[in-house]
């Protein structure tokens, strides 16, 4: 389940990519955020078995629900918008700054204590961040700099579930952060952008809603069967699989788009997975430790 969901997540970053060609990152947001909001309804549908109440469906901590969906809604704006010049897998591999983010958010979110030997994987994490930007080189851009800012508010909403009451399902938790970013994403693109009308063949048209169908079908899907592979697992078992999507996003990039960024992520992309690895493994070895 983990790796099919990252599979989905890499083919919705390749769908995306095809349409910043033709619309504003802005527009692919709200376009993955509605459509997107149909796996969740038939998630929600599915584990309540066809049945849906307000019962099933109220979160008591409903604004930091909506709170999130901002997150996620600003997190893939600035996704969305460094594809328009950045490889696939160039923006996967800096998007792995992820729990590093999280090692840091777990200290005003969670009042947890950091020690020193993950604060030194988060500065050689970031080192290696630095190194696949290239200070110098032609990628260190704001678009360079966009898939670490996609990153820290991922982190957010991540860190930001433990705050969420025991025993509430998934699909609550999914359903409020969808409406939160369909909100968010609506906002953006009305204070950010021109909405952009388009301008091809109605086949043109029909061929571009289908890829945004696609977008929310992969970006829904591929969220819940992470998260069903993570409660069903020990994170620190399943997180150093998640850098298989280094290796899925390159095969796809190549494939769609005929890129192959590896001396480009290279060796940054060691630097990130190690220290990835590391703050595993030290997770791993704190949770052996008796209370």
């Amino acid at each position: 389940m983990l790796l099919a969901g990252i599979v989905m997540l890499d083919c919705m970053g390749a769908i995306a990519k095809h349409l910043i060609e033709r619309y504003p990152a802005q527009q692919i947001s709200v376009a993955r955020n509605v459509f997107g909001l149909l796996p969740t309804l038939a998630i929600l549908l599915w584990e309540a078995r066809g049945r849906i109440d307000l019962n099933s469906i109220r979160l008591r901590q409903w604004r930091l629900g909506l709170a999130r969906g901002l997150m996620v809604a600003v997190a893939q704006l600035a996704l969305y918008g460094s594809y328009r010049t950045l490889e696939l897998a160039t923006v996967a591999v800096i998007g792995y700054a992820g729990p590093l983010f999280i090692t840091m958010l777990a200290i005003p979110w969670l009042g947890e204590r950091v020690g020193i030997w993950r604060w030194g994987a988060v500065l050689g994490g970031f080192a290696g961040v630095v190194l696949v930007i290239g200070p110098g080189a032609e990628v260190f851009t704001w678009s360079g700099i966009l898939p670490a800012v996609a990153a820290f508010f991922y982190a957010n909403a991540l860190v930001s579930t433990r705050k969420f009451d025991a025993g509430v399902s998934h699909a609550t938790i999914t359903l409020y952060a969808q409406a939160g970013a369909i909100a968010g994403s609506l906002i953006l693109l009305l204070t950010t952008a021109d909405t952009v009308m388009p301008d091809g063949s109605a086949s043109e048209v029909f061929i571009d809603l289908g890829f945004a169908l696609l977008l929310g079908g992969f970006g829904g899907f591929g969220v819940y069967f992470l998260t069903l592979a993570y409660r069903r697992t020990p994170a620190s078992l399943l997180a150093p699989f998640e850098y298989f999507g280094v290796l899925s996003a390159l095969a796809i990039g190549w494939m769609v788009f005929g890129e192959w960024p590896v001396q480009r992520i290279f060796p940054g992309v060691l630097f990130i997975v190690g220290a990835g690895v590391a703050i595993i493994l030290r997770e791993r070895r704190a949770s052996r430790r008796p209370a």
